[in-house]
Parts: C-alpha cells; sequence; structure tokens
C-alpha cells in the first residue's frame, strides 16, 4: 500500500476530477497507481447539456416529418414553431397508406401458389401443332 503526502494527493485528485477521468469507471486509487498511463486516455464524451438535448431532439422530430426543409428557410425559431404546429402528420399518413395500397395493387396482379408468387407460363410443354412429333408410340420408337 502507498501512503502519499497531503499535498501529492491534493494534486493529483483534482488532476483526476479536472481531466474526468471517472468518466472511464477508474477510481482513484487505480488512477494514483499509475496516474501516467491514465492521463493519455482520450477524452471521455460527456452527456448532453439539457439545452443541447431539447435542440437535438428538435432537429430529430424536423427530419423524420420533413420539415428540415421548412427550418432552412425559416429565419427565426417562432417561424420554424408556427408553420410546424400548421403542418398536419395526417398527410404525411394518408401518402404512407397510398403507397402501401399501391404494393399492394402489383402484388395482387401476380398468381400466388402455397403463398409463394409465381409467374404464370407463356408456353405449353406439348405445341398443338406438334401433336405427333411428341407420341413416340405412334413412331414405334
Amino acid at each position: 500500500m502507498n501512503t502519499y503526502t497531503d499535498s501529492e494527493l491534493e494534486y493529483y485528485a483534482d488532476r483526476f476530477m479536472r481531466l474526468r477521468i471517472f468518466r472511464h469507471g477508474i477510481n482513484l486509487a487505480q488512477y494514483m497507481a499509475n496516474p501516467v498511463t491514465y492521463e493519455l486516455l482520450p477524452p471521455a464524451i460527456e452527456p448532453l447539456l439539457p439545452a443541447q438535448q431539447a435542440a437535438m431532439l428538435r432537429l430529430w422530430q424536423r427530419w423524420d416529418t420533413g420539415l428540415a426543409a421548412v427550418a432552412e428557410t425559416a429565419s427565426e425559431d417562432d417561424d420554424i414553431e408556427i408553420q410546424a404546429a400548421a403542418w398536419d402528420w395526417r398527410d404525411l399518413l394518408d401518402r404512407w397508406r397510398e403507397e402501401v395500397a399501391q404494393a399492394e395493387r402489383a402484388l395482387n396482379r401476380m398468381s400466388q401458389r402455397n403463398g409463394a408468387f409465381v409467374e404464370p407460363m407463356r408456353h405449353h410443354r406439348h405445341h398443338g401443332r406438334n401433336r405427333t412429333a411428341s407420341n413416340f408410340a405412334r413412331k414405334g420408337a
């Protein structure tokens, strides 16, 4: 067990907190055993502040709903909020339902056998005018 002087302990404890080494899951005792190794670690990613998180959620919501183009053309946040309130999510839902209906109509045109979609054959094994050519019994073979 190592013993440290008070000044040495205060110096390294302050450095431990300033470099935010605790964000890597390392405690002060581990850091004090070999401070040089832990000081070379890359800085840990800090969580977002509440204002940053709210701004990030607003951006994600605009990207998901197609309001990003509206946000680029608007000059102030108030204008964006007014335009976002005027936007109706039911339009997006109606467009999605129409796309699904078109896809289902395209699939319904194809025939199914045991649940699998198959293309109907456009040719037959025995053509009508060549019935004698495929009858091996008549040829005496």
